[in-house]
């Protein structure tokens, strides 16, 4: 899923992180190579990344989660409240309050005294009190609307918060860790990775560049709310995106018609074995010599040992040659080796099987060498 081309990275100068000097080593990873002293940031890297957080936001704001976006660095100050004002989410963009997250009930109570003295101002008390008085009270309301204007909807703490680098923040994401919510963060290579759970390597010193990455979150907000998402993808990426799935759908059709070949060849083939099988499960071999006579071998199992078709095929041609040999053996008057030969093979062929069958004949055949061997 592609949710920033890389064009608007380049164009945003997401790729340029710090100077050598100042870089954090566990930011190695995700830096490309460095020029004129200044490292520069992989933005497949960077993509990939996004696309994850992208589908880790989704997830949230499927939920019906809450986001909180921070930005208390002049250069995102304004992605922060512009993000918040697209989504109807929380921000917070000036100074980082101690205790925002961690001590929650006291920021409620902060926000109810800024709505108290705006209720005060409705009614005309302040035109009851003394002019000193109602100017501090106004400085007490500026300095609470500066700092808490974005979070006083917030009934209850955020499932995500959205923060501009780490260093700056560092205290935000010490409470968000503390209550086990999840952090996306933009990462410059000056800062730590492990400090975010969603980490989005790029550069956190451009407006251009924070806006874009903030901006990228916020459309996932904005995709599951129905809301205006703005287009991150040039056109020959959506052509490439749709090539692929066209080529995808293709390989998925010829996939299918292969899977349904095979079902039909396998089909076929266990047809054709049944029938196989059906037909040599014993196969029939009459004869009527005047000899042995007429017998049938109908199974497969001869004796105690178990014949294949295909051994059952050779037995079949081993029986007609036996019978030649049979035949020779005969007319050579080598009943003995005859019977010798075939022992063993079957047992309608042993030799006292052979013997009560045949003898009869092969002695008014050869009355000599019967009665010589009757002697």
């Amino acid at each position: 899923m592609t949710v920033v081309s890389m064009n608007y990275l380049l164009e945003a100068g997401v790729q340029f992180g710090h100077q050598k000097r100042r870089w954090n080593p566990k930011m190695r990873e995700y830096i490309f190579t460095s020029r004129d002293d200044i490292y520069i940031i992989d933005l497949q890297k960077t993509v990939k990344k996004l696309e994850e957080a992208y589908a880790a936001m989704k997830t949230i704001a499927e939920n019906e989660g809450k986001v909180l976006f921070i930005g208390t660095k002049k250069q995102a100050q304004e992605a922060a409240e512009e993000s918040a004002m697209r989504t109807g989410m929380y921000f917070i963009n000036e100074r980082w309050l101690g205790g925002t997250l961690t001590n929650f009930k006291t920021i409620r109570s902060r926000v109810k005294r800024m709505e108290d003295i705006e209720n005060m101002e409705k009614d005309g008390i302040f035109d009851l009190l003394p002019k000193k008085e109602v100017i501090q009270i106004r400085k007490e309301y500026d300095k609470l609307n500066k700092n808490l204007r974005g979070i006083r909807e917030m009934k209850k703490l955020p499932d995500a918060i959205v923060i501009v680098d780490p260093k700056k923040e560092e205290i935000a994401i010490k409470e968000a860790r503390i209550l086990g919510i999840p952090v996306f963060g933009v990462v410059d290579t000056n800062c730590d990775p492990d400090m975010v759970d969603y980490v989005i390597p790029g550069n956190d010193d451009a407006v251009r560049s924070v806006k874009l990455m903030i901006g990228v979150l916020t459309n996932a907000i904005c995709e599951v709310l129905g809301k205006e998402v703005i287009d991150y993808v040039t056109e020959d990426d959506k052509a490439k995106k749709e090539s692929k799935k066209e080529t995808k759908k293709e390989e998925n059709k010829v996939t299918k018609s292969v899977k349904d070949e095979k079902v039909k060849v396998v089909g076929k083939k266990s047809d054709t074995k049944k029938e196989e099988t059906k037909e040599d499960d014993g196969f029939t071999d009459e004869r009527d010599d005047g000899l042995v006579g007429t017998y049938t071998i109908t199974s497969l199992k001869i004796g105690d040992k178990k014949y294949t078709n295909s051994e059952i095929k050779k037995l079949k041609e081993q029986l007609a040659k036996l019978e030649v040999d049979k035949n020779n053996a005969v007319a050579n008057e080598d009943f003995e080796k005859y019977c010798d030969k075939v022992k063993g093979l079957h047992p309608f062929y042993s030799p006292s099987y052979i013997e009560e069958l045949d003898h009869q004949e092969w002695a008014e055949e050869n009355p000599t060498k019967a009665s010589a061997r009757q002697k």
